[in-house]
């Protein structure tokens, strides 16, 4: 019998992707490209970090674990892209900036409106949500031509960062998250985002500190805390990322923007990702062959979650808390080494040539 892989069954797939891969021709591309497993030191990306491979050779052996096919699949394609398919454009895989003082109050002031109003919808969900969290559903304020002008006036930022050309997607909010709630660890769609950034807007002042978790390239886990203007530019699509602590507060709100490089590849990429998950991916691996005190891990669509550790993420247990430093300004960034560079960016915003 031929297994079949549905394209659609994970993130790292085209949206509109409605095709199949056999089982035994991806197997056969596999093997074409003499891939080996566990993957080899070299096989990283970055392959000159210990940290990054050490995190990932522990969520491999997780992903083995995992009973159900289709959970392990999407498991195994998201680390795979993530550790050995994805480029990485910088050395941490994030970087914190300020973004242009007149685009942040009018957020700002768009928020105000839509925090006042008795209007302001929900965000939709295609996953049901619990009866125990309420408000874990944001709101969404619309933000009509903000969005445009936001993508248009931090599109050189990014550039600069990044170090490449490039394509708008989207831009998304106002998203103003609720009392309890939070996002589970996971990266994002790799056909689009990969050159993104957090803009936070603002939070309620009595509200308690609400980390976003990044884990870097160099295998640690940071708690990043924003304040209003605060610019995370992140690769989105290759750094696990999420909020896993619920928040306690009112309200939290950011904008996200997410750019893809001039000359990406999206469907060889998809398609490497898929070539590069072992042949022996639906078994089982021996007891005696698993890292000692190996905690569960457990993949539902795109999230991925710890139960076993405190806010369902092992990770957690020894984070490195970053903040905005008092002297970062507009057109400078700092990073996992705590040095701040400037980005090379005109008065304007403009990157310098």
């Amino acid at each position: 019998m031929r297994r079949t892989i549905i394209l659609i069954v994970c993130l790292i797939t085209n949206h509109s992707s409605s095709g199949q891969l056999q089982e035994d021709d991806r197997v056969a591309e596999y093997h074409a490209r003499n891939h080996q497993w566990p993957p080899l030191p070299s096989d990283y990306i970055p392959n000159n970090s210990p940290g990054w491979r050490s995190a990932f050779e522990r969520r491999f052996q997780q992903t083995a674990r995992i009973e159900d096919d289709g959970a392990k699949y999407n498991a195994y394609m998201s680390t795979v892209h993530s550790a050995l398919i994805a480029p990485n454009f910088t050395e941490y895989g994030w970087g914190l900036t300020r973004a242009p003082p007149e685009l942040v109050e009018a957020l700002l002031e768009n928020l105000k409106r839509g925090l006042d109003s008795e209007d302001t919808p929900e965000e939709e969900f295609d996953y049901p949500v619990g009866d125990e969290y309420p408000l874990s559903i944001p709101l969404l304020v619309p933000n009509g031509r903000l969005n445009s002008r936001a993508m248009r006036e931090l599109k050189p930022i990014h550039e600069a960062w990044s170090g490449v050309e490039l394509i708008a997607n989207n831009a998304y909010g106002l998203r103003v998250y609720r009392n309890q709630s939070n996002l589970q660890m996971h990266i994002d769609e790799s056909s689009t985002h990969i050159i993104s950034s957090i803009l936070h807007v603002g939070h309620d002042p009595e509200g308690e500190p609400w980390p976003l978790v990044i884990e870097d390239l160099h295998g640690n886990t940071n708690e990043v805390f924003l304040e209003t203007g605060d610019l995370l530019l992140y690769e989105s699509s290759k750094c696990f990322h999420g909020r896993p602590k619920r928040y306690n507060g009112k309200w939290y709100s950011s904008l996200f923007t997410h750019f893809y490089p001039a000359d990406w590849d999206e469907e060889r990429i998809n398609l490497e990702a898929h070539y590069r998950v072992p042949p022996e991916w639906h078994e089982v691996p021996a007891e005696e062959t698993t890292m000692e005190g190996l905690e569960t891990l457990i993949v539902s669509e795109t999230s991925f979650k710890e139960p076993t550790c405190e806010h369902e993420w092992c990770g957690m247990k020894h984070t490195i808390k970053r903040e905005r430093p008092p002297e970062l300004e507009f057109g400078n960034v700092v990073s996992g080494d705590g040095k701040i560079r400037s980005l090379g960016l005109l008065a304007n915003g403009e990157e310098e040539l």
